[in-house]
C-alpha cells in the first residue's frame, strides 16, 4: 500500500484546517437551512461570529503541528486535545437543529437556541480563544522543554 507523507509547514497547517473547519460550518449549516444559498447569506450577516471561530481553529492547528514537529525533531511524542476546538464548534452550529428540533418534540430547546443564538457564538468565541490560550501555554511549556533536551 502506498503511503503519502504529508509535511506541511505549520502555517498551512493551520490554513487548511481554517478552510476545512469554514466547509464544514457551511454543509452542517446546508442541511439545517436546507438551501445551499442561505448559509452564505448567513455568514455575511454573522461574519463577526464566524470569522474569529474559523480563525481560532486555524490557529490552533498550526499551534498544534508545530509542538509536533518540535517532538518529532526531540524524539518524543505530543499529547494533546482537540476538545475545546470541538466543542466550539459543536455550540456554534447548534442553532442550525433549530429547524430539527421541533420535529423531535424539543420545540423548548429550539427556542433557547433561537433566542439566544448571538450569547452562543460568544461563548464560541470566548471558547476559542481559551484554547488558543491553552495551546500557547502548552507550546510555551513544550519548547522549553525541547531546548533543555538537547
Amino acid at each position: 500500500m502506498f503511503l503519502v507523507k504529508i509535511n506541511y509547514s505549520p502555517v498551512r497547517w493551520g490554513f487548511l484546517g481554517a478552510i476545512s473547519i469554514a466547509l464544514t460550518f457551511y454543509l452542517v449549516q446546508v442541511l439545517g437551512m436546507q438551501s445551499w444559498l442561505a448559509p452564505v447569506y448567513f455568514m455575511k450577516v454573522k461574519w463577526y461570529f464566524v470569522l474569529p471561530l474559523i480563525l481560532a481553529f486555524g490557529i490552533q492547528l498550526g499551534l498544534f503541528r508545530v509542538m509536533y514537529q518540535q517532538a518529532q525533531r526531540a524524539g518524543g511524542v505530543v499529547a494533546a486535545t482537540g476538545g475545546v476546538s470541538i466543542t466550539t464548534m459543536i455550540a456554534c452550529c447548534l442553532h442550525n437543529l433549530v429547524v430539527a428540533l421541533p420535529f423531535l418534540g424539543l420545540t423548548g430547546v429550539a427556542v433557547f437556541f433561537s433566542a439566544y443564538q448571538d450569547y452562543i457564538f460568544t461563548f464560541s468565541i470566548l471558547f476559542a480563544l481559551g484554547g488558543i490560550i491553552f495551546m500557547w501555554q502548552k507550546y510555551q511549556k513544550h519548547r522549553l522543554h525541547c531546548r533543555l533536551n538537547f
